[in-house]
């Protein structure tokens, strides 16, 4: 189990990667967006502390996602007009403070979804709106990859660890942290890549509505006598053509024209 745990990571991130370099910022962004980290907790938490705890947290984790659209969206608001350090304090604080709200929400997967849906969908398409200037060169790091494998491995590790000390609704939410999207974020914004880090944020705010249906469908199937394998390759489906539709419909030409790539 550790070792899968210690190699599902790394596999991820190098999709990202070359999503990143051959389709560009805007859907390198929406992969992240996607339960690319949170999935893995979830399904390693189904199998430590079954199936009734999973679906707990799943609950907990749909909530989450408009966490994340509002990180996205608190930092892309942000990008011209402050350092990476304030904006990503001022999304961070925001995050927080919607987690600490969400604690005392009911677990319900129906409302969890109204929430959600309703306000990833709002700022879907406030953030589609704002305008940035194309960079005047792609970013290159070589040290960024191993940096965020590093960073997500650790994670995954941590949060899995610790589900059964914190319970379920905390194990969710922490696993709705948007590591990847916040390494990705700043570290294009600190090399004066603006536009790349707006493309990748957005993306991931449209790669949130897809977690919402990835974890809909865990929070609903793992009440019922499906194997857990079936469940998550289910919703990873589900999850994945809504995004692909959601997208489009939202934000068509930056998905179908893709313009800086933020390479690694």
């Amino acid at each position: 189990m550790l070792l899968l745990k210690l190699t599902i990571a790394p596999l991820l991130l190098l999709l990202i990667n070359y999503a990143q370099k051959r389709l560009g910022s805007f859907v390198s962004g929406i992969i992240p967006g996607l339960p690319i980290t949170s999935g893995p907790i979830s399904y390693f938490i189904a199998l430590e502390q079954g199936k009734l705890f999973a679906s707990n947290s799943a609950v907990a984790s749909l909530y989450g996602m408009s966490g994340i659209g509002l990180f996205c969206f608190c930092y892309a608001a942000m990008l011209t007009k402050y350092s990476v350090i304030k904006a990503l304090f001022a999304a961070l604080t925001l995050w927080c403070l919607f987690s600490v709200f969400i604690l005392v929400l009911p677990i319900n997967i129906a409302l969890a979804c109204v929430i959600s849906l309703s306000v990833l969908f709002t700022l879907a398409c406030a953030s589609s709106k704002l305008q940035f200037a194309p960079d005047v060169k792609p970013f290159t790091a070589a040290w960024e990859l191993p940096v965020k494998m590093l960073l997500v491995t650790s994670f995954i590790v941590l949060v899995t660890f610790i589900s059964a000390n914190i319970g379920a609704m905390w194990s969710g939410l922490l696993s709705t942290f948007p590591v990847i999207l916040a390494v990705m974020g700043c570290i294009a914004h600190a090399s004066d890549k603006k536009f790349s880090a707006y493309k990748v944020l957005n993306g991931g705010i449209i790669g949130s509505l897809g977690g919402c249906i990835f974890f809909a469908v865990i929070a609903l199937a793992l009440k019922f006598n499906f194997v857990i394998w079936q469940v998550y390759a289910a919703a990873a489906v589900c999850s994945t053509l809504f995004t692909i539709i959601m997208s489009h419909y939202i934000n068509r030409k930056q998905f179908a024209k893709p313009v800086t790539v933020l390479n690694t």
